[in-house]
């Protein structure tokens, strides 16, 4: 076991156990098939950017805590999925990969989560959402049903989306609206 960071340094301790904290590039002396990784990030572009970097090369399966509720019987789940304690899921919910969903996140039934999405903690999606690729979603923020939001948009803390969100926008407040 290893983590990888763009500063590494000589290792750190886990759970009692010394882990050695590698770079980048020591991950291409490795053998591949020994190999599985998981991305903690919380910045979108940079999951997109490391995705599209490894996620051919290495396996990277979902981590979901054990205290998380779900009906994964009706759930299309990608990989790379960070799934964190209290999350909720209901049901027909297609999620894409290399998502993160933090603390007491709810997910509503006929959802569908893209790509690479950052869902802070307490974030509520409602039933029938569309949630594109790369956003990134602040902590309480709400997104009521049947909403669509685009590609590389943030959307603040607390906020109330009750229209659509296009991509590469900010929204605040509540009602959630653009701001420059």
């Amino acid at each position: 076991m290893a983590f990888v960071d763009l500063n590494p340094g000589e290792s750190v301790v886990f759970k009692n156990e010394t882990i050695p904290v590698i770079s980048d590039d020591d991950l291409q002396g490795l053998d591949k098939n020994d190999i599985c990784l998981a991305m903690g990030v919380g910045d979108p572009r940079v999951i997109e950017r490391l995705s599209q970097r490894y996620a051919k090369l290495f396996d990277f399966p979902n981590l979901i805590h054990p205290s998380v509720i779900a009906d994964f019987e009706n759930i299309r789940l990608g990989n790379g999925n960070i799934i964190t304690a209290n999350v909720v899921f209901t049901t027909h919910i297609v999620i894409g990969d290399f998502n993160i969903f933090n603390l007491n996140a709810t997910v509503g039934h006929d959802a569908i989560i893209g790509n690479g999405n950052v869902i802070n903690p307490a974030v509520n999606i409602s039933g029938g959402v569309v949630l594109g690729n790369y956003n990134l979603l602040g902590v309480s923020s709400a997104v009521l049903q049947y909403r669509t939001i685009g590609n590389y948009s943030v959307v603040g803390a607390c906020a109330l989306v009750n229209k659509d969100v296009p991509s590469d926008v900010t929204v605040v407040g509540i009602p959630a609206k653009k701001i420059q």
